[in-house]
């Protein structure tokens, strides 16, 4: 019996010593994760500096089954089970990750996706219940080069998570991709002469963009082969169409192929957009390029116009801009039109301009191309108001500018090789062909003056009417006592200004002095009946420099003439006299 007890009490303090060693090895092992979590942000300090140190912006985000892992990629890693930690991964030079109690595993050629089911794998054969989550906490930095039709072509430090629309885009503007003295002289340079710039803001548009055919056919000239990108495909949500950039990569932008077919989709879209045609190709790819529709579209009647023009197809498309029903697929010059509500139907042919400026009511006015008139368009915005300056207003009709200056030199020697000018008009011919504006010839206050006559010329769908704010002043520079601006007062002389602005200064040229036009930056000279007109400028030389080599060989030139004269006279005198 006595026996029988202490054996129960033995089994009852065993009893009580097993619960309490258990709570205590959990306890202990609750406070070996919490250090070993400690500790492992501590024994990491020179990865966090990885994460942590600059990297350029990216507004990409990393398609897994479609980024290819490189040296310098930053991956995170944690598993289920007692270590809880975050575990970071660096791949090597070697395209090698070491992973402990693992070693070191290749990622060569290896996607994100493809690596992470690796992983899995092989933590799965270590223990059937233990799960393994990967990410990319940071992309790896490397050299894509750029070639091609593009404004700065050469070779550009990028995020390897960039996808090569996102890498035409900043290359558009260099400068935002270092920090470096060199980004201010790009900055001021502007690429193209500062002609794209000066167009797009008459224009009211934005950069200028690649053609229909460049933006289609894309290269991508890998290490190892090339593929193409279809920036267009890629808006429709086709994968592959916009991949992301890898190591030594060359984009390469082609040449615009004008013989290549085209499709388009205009009408109540916030862009109309013109695409080189691909096989294939169906409506959601024109819905997708297009940026979406308007408010005033109607969803219901999306018309799909073929070729031939006699054949038409009527869709309806949903929220997401997606055919209800059948993706029609698109022939080769087919046109889509996005017809707006209460106009639908009525008049297909309708286009839109813009208004900016001095209206009653700035913005979209929907005309009838090549039928509406400027006095119209402006009247349907609410007329000009009293602080209009119809001298300084145009119109702008938006053409495709060459992307590089130096097609643009090509194209304006071209244009002057079969030239009858002198050599001595090259250089003017090239400064008015490097500055040409796609204006609208008209005079606004004559087409208000005026409607419905030559002088209120026809509209066409893209056009922008901007209405000036009256300036109220004129500058006044050059030789002259006080330069400056001087308060505007209609239709006073160039010499009144002149007058305003302190007189003629010391060896001013009165006669070259010269009114130039605010809008046109045309020359006038000081003739009978010219004013100045609000925005104009006046401008009154001094006497060309000349270098005294030059005044000396003039004066010789003189000289010389003077004394054939005198010696020609001479001659006279004694042969009459004989």
């Amino acid at each position: 019996m006595l026996v029988s007890r202490r054996v129960h009490g033995l089994l009852l303090v065993g009893i009580l010593l097993g619960v309490f060693s258990r709570g205590m090895a959990q306890s202990s092992s609750s406070s070996l994760d919490m250090e070993r979590f400690s500790t492992s942000g501590r024994a990491t300090a020179a990865q966090s500096a990885i994460l942590t140190a600059d990297q350029l912006p990216t507004d990409d985000v990393v398609d897994p089954t479609q980024y290819t892992l490189g040296p310098g990629d930053v991956l995170a890693y944690q598993t289920t089970g007692i270590d809880l930690t975050e575990k970071l991964l660096v791949v090597t030079p070697e395209n090698m990750v070491m992973i402990e109690r693992m070693g070191a595993i290749s990622v060569a050629d290896m996607t994100l996706a493809a690596f992470r089911q690796k992983l899995q794998s092989l933590f799965r054969e270590r223990s059937a219940n233990l799960e393994a989550t990967v990410t990319l906490r940071r992309a790896r930095l490397i050299y894509v080069s750029l070639s091609g039709s593009v404004p700065y072509p050469g070779t550009y430090t990028v995020p390897a998570s960039m996808r090569v629309s996102t890498f035409l885009n900043v290359t558009r503007h260099p400068w935002t991709l270092t920090r470096d003295a060199s980004s201010g002289d790009m900055a001021r340079n502007m690429g193209s002469g500062g002609l794209a710039a000066k167009s797009a803001e008459v224009t009211r548009s934005g950069v200028q963009e690649y053609g229909p055919y460049a933006w289609r056919n894309i290269i991508v000239r890998h290490r190892r082969g090339s593929s193409i990108a279809d920036l267009a495909r890629a808006r429709a949500g086709q994968a592959g169409g916009d991949p992301h950039l890898r190591e030594g990569d060359e984009v390469i932008v082609p040449i615009e192929d004008l013989s290549s077919p085209l499709i388009s989709i205009s009408g109540a879209v916030a862009q109309s957009t013109t695409l080189a045609y691909k096989p294939g190709d169906r409506l959601s790819v024109l819905l997708a390029a297009c940026g979406g529709l308007t408010p005033d579209a109607d969803p219901t009647k999306v018309v799909v116009v073929n070729p031939d023009g006699a054949s038409t197809r009527t869709i309806e498309v949903g929220a997401d801009l997606m055919p209800k029903g059948e993706d029609v697929e698109l022939q080769p010059g087919a046109t889509v039109i996005v017809e707006r509500k209460g106009l639908a139907g009525d008049r297909p042919q309708q286009g839109v301009v813009q208004v900016y400026g001095e209206v009653g009511r700035p913005g979209a006015v929907v005309i009838t191309p090549g039928t509406t008139r400027l006095s119209a368009a402006i009247e349907k915005s609410g007329g000009v108001t009293p602080r209009a300056a119809l001298g300084l207003s145009y119109v702008v009709r938006s053409e495709k500018l060459l992307p590089t200056l130096a097609q643009m030199r090509d194209e304006a020697n071209r244009s002057f090789q079969y030239s009858d000018l002198k050599l001595e008009d090259t250089t003017r011919y090239n400064y008015d062909q490097k500055y040409k504006m796609p204006y609208v010839s008209c005079d606004v206050g004559l087409a208000l003056k005026n409607p419905n006559s030559v002088d209120d010329p026809p509209l066409m769908s893209g056009d922008v009417i901007v209405v000036a704010t009256n300036p109220e002043r004129v500058f006044v520079y050059g030789q002259v006592n006080r330069p400056g601006y001087v308060p505007f007062v209609a239709n006073r002389s160039i010499e009144w200004y002149i007058a305003r602005a302190g007189g003629y200064a010391t060896g001013a040229e009165k006669e070259r002095a010269r009114i130039i036009r605010g809008r046109s930056r045309v020359w006038v000279q000081d003739d009978d009946g010219v004013v100045v007109e609000p925005g104009d400028e006046v401008y009154v030389p001094r006497p060309p420099d000349v270098p005294i080599g030059t005044e000396i060989q003039t004066l010789s030139v003189i000289a010389s003439i003077v004394a054939s004269v005198a010696v020609l006279a001479a001659t006279l005198i004694n042969v009459l006299g004989r």
